[in-house]
């Protein structure tokens, strides 16, 4: 995996964790990205109701998903945001929501993109 957007030393943390099971990794990171995509889908949402509280949520829950799977950068983007929001609307909220996002889909291609060129 690239020294991109996934931190291999994180990643190699969560194979080791299921014992080297690939099978059970693939399910893992096919859950963060369908999951993934709906807290970005929920920041958007969130963004253009106003609603800090709803940001609050979609970014820790992206957070914490996101540095279980290796991203460590976006995990820190949406840290970042999360906290801002935590004191109300955050004035670059759109700015850095259109960050995470563009993060997140380079996570995905990432994550699959390993998955597609890793030994059988």
């Amino acid at each position: 995996m690239s020294s991109g957007p996934i931190d291999q030393d994180a990643f190699d943390r969560l194979v080791e964790m299921t014992g080297g099971e690939l099978d059970f990794v693939d399910e893992l990171v096919d859950t963060y990205i369908e999951d993934g995509r709906n807290q970005v889908d929920g920041l958007r949402a969130a963004l253009e109701r106003g609603d800090s509280e709803a940001v609050v949520r979609a970014a820790h829950s992206l957070k914490s998903s996101s540095v279980n799977v290796g991203a460590v950068a976006l995990g820190d983007r949406c840290r970042t945001l999360e906290e801002a929001a935590r004191g109300g609307p955050v004035d670059d909220a759109a700015a850095q929501v259109t960050s995470i996002a563009a993060d997140f889909d380079a996570v995905v291609a990432a994550l699959l993109d390993a998955r597609a060129t890793r030994p059988a």
